[in-house]
């Protein structure tokens, strides 16, 4: 008989199996899935595990798509993201369980609402410092810091998005993470929790490749927009009300 524990771990390599598959199919879902639900079940994971998992499938995408970054975007948004990501590690360590969840469940819900906008910021160099400053306290705080940068590049061809999202979040991901740890963020539990899940994260990305030709990207796109949501949801009335 699985005890409680186990049965917690197992569902968290579950989430993370199938958060990878939503990233590797559709483009996001890893943080947008795993991240709510993860501060439901075992908040001290929150943001780290997720950042570290999110940087080994960053790092595969972009070397497969290097020669579509637009590294002019990566350089200014990298730059812009210092304060913010300045501002996230604050956030993570000042902030109450129930402060720092009412952000998550809010940054899911801005994550999915524009995801599902048709509106498009000009992709200037302004709007690229905007996007970099709101993607590093999202990305730190939450490990959800991909949408501001996505907006201001729906203008871009779907291949170039691809590209130069990963390589954002690349460098975003190391930036946070060199962040966090500094200010004593990281523990020897996530780092260990990191190394445990990074199996299931490489299989996601190969079942993802497989699974491409087969999965209705649509369905899936609402599937997890629906489940997120709902996660975002119970984790703010969770921290509001309990």
């Amino acid at each position: 008989m699985i005890s409680g524990i186990s049965g917690v771990y197992i569902f968290i390599g579950f989430l993370i199996l199938a958060g990878t598959i939503c990233q590797g199919t559709i483009g996001f879902g890893l943080g947008t899935i795993a991240t709510p639900i993860l501060t439901l079940v075992k908040p001290e994971l929150v943001p780290t595990l997720i950042l570290m998992l999110a940087l080994v499938i960053a790092s595969i995408t972009t070397i497969k798509t290097h020669e579509q970054v637009a590294w002019k975007v990566v350089a200014i948004s990298s730059l812009a993201r210092l304060p913010g990501t300045l501002l996230g590690a604050w956030a993570v360590a000042t902030l109450s369980h129930d402060g720092l969840s009412l952000i998550i469940g809010c940054a899911v819900i801005l994550a999915m609402s524009l995801s599902g906008l048709g509106w498009s910021p000009q992709p200037n160099t302004r709007n690229t410092v905007v996007a970099g400053v709101a993607s590093g306290f999202l990305g730190t705080s939450t490990s959800i810091g991909g949408p501001p940068m996505a907006l201001i590049m729906k203008r871009f061809d779907p291949r170039r998005v691809r590209g130069t999202l990963s390589a954002t979040f690349v460098l975003g991901c190391i930036i946070s993470l060199i962040t966090l740890g500094v200010s004593g963020q990281i523990t020897m539990f996530q780092l260990k929790a990191a190394a445990a899940y990074l199996p299931l994260t490489i299989i996601g990305l190969i079942a993802a490749n497989y699974l491409n030709r087969y999965i209705n990207s649509k369905i899936l796109n609402r599937v997890v927009l629906v489940v997120a949501i709902s996660a975002a949801a119970i984790l703010i009335v969770q921290s509001l009300f309990f």
